[in-house]
């Protein structure tokens, strides 16, 4: 049996043989308007003399040298992820905000051991977190057992074998889910309150539940688009993603600041697709990120926003946006427990990808293409008026964007608050890294 003194020496030499490593980050802002919540990920292998695997992270306020008193200088949250899922983390991202035409300054240390701020595989469960995602099976027993990933073949039905029929995740003011089946469709929940729920509800919300002031699903997309879903082109009409060899889904993160799920199409037309769905705190966008695995030819691909209800309001515009406006039934065969809701959709999509805009008697259609390029992304959005005002005392207390504190109630506040929203998109912060 080891004495106290062994085991001490123990420690110490583990201390000793512990590495890290520092390096600066510096963030220019050069828009005209203040930026909230702005994401800065840094690859992990672009980290200038990095040669450990990264266990945890630190991220410090300003430009810093030595060793650094972390009570003396301030911290912001950050995460480690790792994209590929070989169990390693292979990029670190914090959020931050930054006033017009500033430049700010960060030193980040990483550890190969636990003695960073956040560890590598955190999700925030043992402390605040502001986002979630999960998958769950759905099975005899009701008990609904947690998964991060399911894989199948093409011709396999599972739809029906996922509770919630695919990947959810949410931040305290939106939700959102993906089919697993050959629709891929993006579904919407809305909320109330300002708060995590997905935990508790599973996009399955009780009466109860809706009393005590829950959210819910608010969309029945039916065969259209949904809220911005990523399908083929025909020529006329948009397509489902089949038939496919092999179908996926996969959680790469679940917090504590995004969320990011895989959905993977191997097969497709001659393609390897991967589509990421990627959510951050405080704010109300989902990108949509599609990657494939050769340059793009001729292929063409559509998505949008469909037109809700019978008293819809919408557009589809050349310059990248296109948003509706209507009130319709959640649930068709639970008309009576889930009356109509109003939304409000957007998408928004930079102009290299847009070929052509197309309105039909379901959607508000972008036609994409990316001749020569590997990859292509976009955005999707959406408000509830459901949602309660919320008063803040200060704008860094606001969400990101498309955060008015009555909400919006109505198309024309919808699409007012839009244009800027595509500015403040296309003016991304300019991230430099050096020893």
């Amino acid at each position: 049996m080891r004495s106290l003194f062994t085991i001490g020496l123990m420690i110490v030499a583990m201390g000793l043989n512990a590495r890290s490593l520092q390096f600066h980050v510096s963030v220019s802002h050069s828009w005209n308007k203040l930026k909230l919540y702005e994401p800065v990920a840094i690859k992990l292998s672009e980290v200038p003399g990095l040669d450990f695997e990264v266990k945890s992270a630190t991220v410090f306020m300003g430009h810093h040298t030595g060793r650094i008193d972390p009570v003396e200088v301030l911290q912001t949250m950050c995460q480690l992820d790792d994209w590929d899922g070989d169990q390693r983390a292979d990029e670190l991202v914090f959020l931050a905000s930054f006033e017009s035409g500033s430049l700010a300054e960060f030193t980040v240390e990483l550890f190969d051991n636990n003695a960073g701020n956040e560890d590598f595989g955190d999700n925030g469960a043992g402390s605040r977190r502001w986002v979630y995602a999960d998958m769950m099976l759905e099975d005899k027993k009701d008990k609904h057992p947690l998964i991060t990933a399911l894989e199948a073949p093409g011709d396999s039905y599972l739809y029906n074998d996922l509770y919630h029929h695919g990947a959810a995740f949410e931040n305290e003011l939106c939700g959102f889910r993906v089919y697993f089946d050959q629709r891929q469709n993006i579904d919407i929940y809305g909320k109330r309150k300002r708060q995590l729920e997905l935990a508790k509800t599973n996009f399955y919300t009780t009466p109860e539940q809706m009393k005590q002031g829950y959210g819910n699903d608010v969309l029945w997309a039916g065969n259209s688009v949904g809220c911005g879903s990523f399908k083929g082109w025909d020529g006329k009409a948009p397509t489902n993603i089949e038939p496919v060899k092999t179908r996926g889904q996969r959680i790469i993160a679940s917090g504590p600041l995004r969320t990011i799920v895989e959905v993977k199409d191997i097969g497709w037309n001659g393609l390897n697709m991967r589509q990421y769905y990627i959510l951050y705190a405080w704010h109300r966008e989902c990108e949509v990120r599609i990657e494939f695995d050769r340059p793009l030819g001729e292929e063409s691909f559509a998505t949008g926003v469909q037109i809700i209800g019978e008293k819809p309001e919408g557009f589809v515009h050349n310059d990248g946006i296109a948003a509706s406006w209507g009130s319709d039934y959640p649930e068709m065969g639970k008309k009576e427990q889930f009356p109509p809701e109003a939304v409000g959709l957007a998408v928004y999509v930079p102009k290299q990808y847009i070929q052509s805009t197309v309105e039909s008697d379901l959607n508000y259609l972008f036609v994409l293409g990316a001749r020569g390029k590997t990859s292509l992304h976009y955005y999707v959005a959406f408000c509830a008026d459901k949602e309660e005002e919320h008063k803040t005392v200060s704008p860094y207390h606001r969400f990101a964007s498309l955060d008015d504190e009555a909400g919006y109630h109505n198309a024309q506040a919808w699409f007012a608050a839009l244009p800027d929203w595509k500015e403040n998109l296309e003016h991304p912060v300019t991230i430099k890294i050096r020893r």
